[in-house]
């Protein structure tokens, strides 16, 4: 009978240690995506306010995570959302990244706006 208590408090046990990786590994993707969406957002930041054209762009990128090679879609875009003299003045830089895990899809935006003066 002690052996058969044991086995469920184990069985009980072994389930909760796989529900904590299975979130583990979930938080890992999602801050996998987040770090890439910044890196990105950055990336369009760096390049100074002139050399950003109002563009669209989608694109796949492969991430590496505990060994196996997962892939995360980027949609980034640039808008101008103000204009002196016909000039833009203020653009808002876009970026979203997707990707999914177990068969349910997810994703994150990154929002920022870009001045100048003129």
């Amino acid at each position: 009978m002690a052996i058969l208590i044991l086995m469920v408090g184990m069985l009980g046990l072994l389930q909760a240690i796989n529900l904590a990786t299975e979130v583990n590994l979930r938080n890992q993707v999602r801050e996998e995506a987040v770090y890439i969406g910044e890196r990105v957002m950055n990336e369009m930041r760096g390049r100074g306010f002139d050399n950003i054209s109002a563009t669209y762009a989608a694109y796949t990128l492969p991430s590496k995570l505990r060994g196996a090679t997962r892939s995360y879609g980027v949609q980034k875009s640039s808008t101008v959302i103000s204009t002196v003299s016909l000039q833009p003045v203020t653009k808002q830089l876009s970026v979203i990244v997707t990707w999914t895990y177990k068969g349910v899809g997810y994703q994150n935006q990154v929002v920022a706006p870009i001045s100048i003066l003129r």
